[in-house]
């Protein structure tokens, strides 16, 4: 004998219990299809800027460490050249061991860099970090009295850019001060730097374009 159902007793709706269940296996294979879609995308690349030619004059400012440093490439030139020309003709020529013994006790540096003699023989200038030495901070470069603007304001916009040698753990000061840098005006180039690489400048050295 079939049950009764008594009056006011909710029945089961088959139908709505079918609809979730459709519901819900769509909701599944949707985001099955989407994730799917996400993992077989293929990257997008963004081309590096294209080079500009210029007969401006580089200056150039290091990103390390999320900081800023000058280089003074000029004064450090400077110091190089005095110091060759104090060094005799036959042991410019190529004797290494004379060569660095000549160099002892007469460091070349500056502020944030000391060179490597070692690779003056090969006609390169190369640079490596002065120890325990702080560049400029993220706020220093923002700020229009800091360091960083007022080199800015001292250089020539016809014949000077800003050339950044960036390592890869500063990107975000790079993307700073080069805003700052487009702000004043300056055409900016940059160059990435692994990360114990040396700043070297002459034969085969650093050479970054305007971008």
């Amino acid at each position: 004998m079939a049950k009764r159902i008594k009056k006011g007793e909710p029945e089961m709706l088959i139908v709505s219990f079918c609809d979730i269940v459709t519901i819900t296996t769509a909701a599944m294979f949707f985001a099955m299809l989407i994730t799917v879609q996400e993992a077989v995308k293929i990257p997008v690349f963004r081309p590096t800027p294209r080079s500009i030619p210029t007969d401006k004059q580089a200056v150039f400012f290091e990103c390390r460490n999320n900081e800023l440093f000058i280089v003074d490439k000029a004064r450090l030139d400077d110091q190089v050249a005095d110091l060759l020309n104090s060094v005799s003709p036959g042991v410019r020529g190529g004797d290494l061991t004379g060569f660095l013994k000549a160099l002892q006790g007469r460091p070349i540096t500056n502020q944030y860099y000391r060179l490597n003699p070692s690779y003056l023989l090969t006609a390169i200038v190369a640079l490596e970090p002065a120890p325990y030495v702080p560049g400029e901070s993220m706020e220093g470069v923002d700020r229009p009295n800091g360091k960083y603007q007022y080199i800015l304001t001292q250089l020539d916009l016809k014949k000077q850019y800003v050339a950044f040698l960036v390592r890869d753990d500063s990107f975000q000061m790079f993307r700073k001060a080069r805003q700052v840098a487009d702000k004043y005006g300056f055409d900016t180039g940059w160059e990435l730097l692994g990360i114990d690489e040396p700043i070297k400048f002459g034969t085969g050295g650093q050479s970054v374009t305007v971008q």
